[in-house]
C-alpha cells in the first residue's frame, strides 16, 4: 500500500481498474442488489486495515477470494516502525492534521536502556490501549470517526495482545527503529507510545511499514507502478496454485 492511501482507497482503485478491464472484455454488470452494488462487476475487499500513513503488505481479495481472506490470513503480522522520542501527537503518528499533545525530555534515554530494559517488557502477552484515532469500533462507531466528530467515547479499555518478536533495528536518538511480529489487534502506534512511557518520556510513530500478513511477505507484493489487471490476475493465479498445492500435502 502506498503512503497517504487508505486501505479503502486501494480497494476502490483496484475495483475500478478491474471493472474497466472486465467491461473491455465484454463482461456484463451484475444485477444491482443495493445502491452500493449498482453496476458492480468485480467484488474486491482487503484483509486488514493499514493506517493511511503506513505502507507495505495489504492483502486484497477479488471475487470469491473476498470470502476466503480470513482463512488465508490466519497467523501473525510483522511491522517495521520508526519512532521519535520527546513528543506525542493526538493520532500517535505524523498525520498533518494531528496536534502535539505532549512533550517531554528524552536525553536521559540511552540506546542500551531502550534495547535491554524497555523493549523486552513488551514481548509476550501484554495489555494495550488502542489509539483514539483507529478503526476499532466502540458502540458501533469507528473510534477515529467519533474522535473527528468530537464525540466523547469515554475511557478506552485495554485489551490483551501478543507480541512474538520485538527487536531494535537501529537508533539515532531521538529516532529509533524496531521490527516486531505480533498477533491480530496489535497497534504499533500504541507500542511506540508505551515503550516511551516505560522510559519516562513520550514518543510518536514517524514511519510504519507492514512487512508480513499471514503467509504474505513484502517481497510478494505488487508495488503501485505494477498495478494492472494482467498483473493482478497473474498474482491471483499464482497464489491460488500455492494454496491448492498446500491443501494437497
Amino acid at each position: 500500500k502506498p503512503i497517504n492511501w487508505t486501505s479503502q482507497d486501494v480497494v476502490s482503485y483496484l475495483r475500478g481498474m478491474l471493472e474497466r478491464d472486465a467491461r473491455n472484455r465484454g463482461a456484463n454488470p451484475v444485477k444491482a442488489t443495493s445502491r452500493r452494488n449498482k453496476s458492480r462487476i468485480v467484488k474486491v475487499g482487503h484483509g486488514g486495515t493499514l493506517d493511511p500513513l503506513a505502507t507495505g503488505v495489504l492483502v486484497v481479495g477479488v471475487g470469491k477470494g473476498t470470502k476466503q481472506l480470513s482463512t488465508y490470513l490466519s497467523g501473525s503480522k510483522a511491522y517495521r516502525a520508526t519512532g521519535i522520542l520527546g513528543m506525542e501527537t493526538s493520532t500517535l503518528d505524523m498525520d498533518p492534521t494531528a496536534n502535539v499533545t505532549k512533550e517531554a525530555p528524552w536525553d536521559h534515554v540511552s540506546v542500551e536502556r531502550l534495547e535491554k530494559e524497555a523493549l523486552p517488557k513488551f514481548k509476550g502477552k501484554i495489555q494495550q490501549v488502542p489509539p483514539i484515532f483507529s478503526a476499532k469500533r466502540v458502540g458501533g462507531k469507528k473510534m477515529y470517526e467519533a474522535a473527528r466528530e468530537g464525540i466523547d467515547i469515554g475511557k478506552i479499555e485495554p485489551k490483551e495482545v501478543e507480541i512474538y518478536q520485538l527487536e531494535l533495528v537501529s537508533a539515532d536518538l531521538p529516532y529509533f527503529t524496531i521490527d516486531m511480529e505480533c498477533g491480530g489487534g496489535t497497534f504499533v502506534r500504541s507500542l511506540i507510545r508505551d515503550v516511551a512511557y516505560d522510559l519516562d518520556t513520550v514518543a510518536t510513530t514517524t514511519t510504519l511499514q507492514r512487512t508480513k500478513q499471514g503467509p504474505f511477505l513484502l517481497d510478494d507484493c505488487l508495488p503501485k507502478d505494477d498495478w494492472s489487471a494482467d498483473n493482478i490476475y497473474a498474482s491471483i493465479d499464482e497464489w491460488n496454485a500455492k494454496f491448492s498445492e498446500e491443501e494437497t500435502l
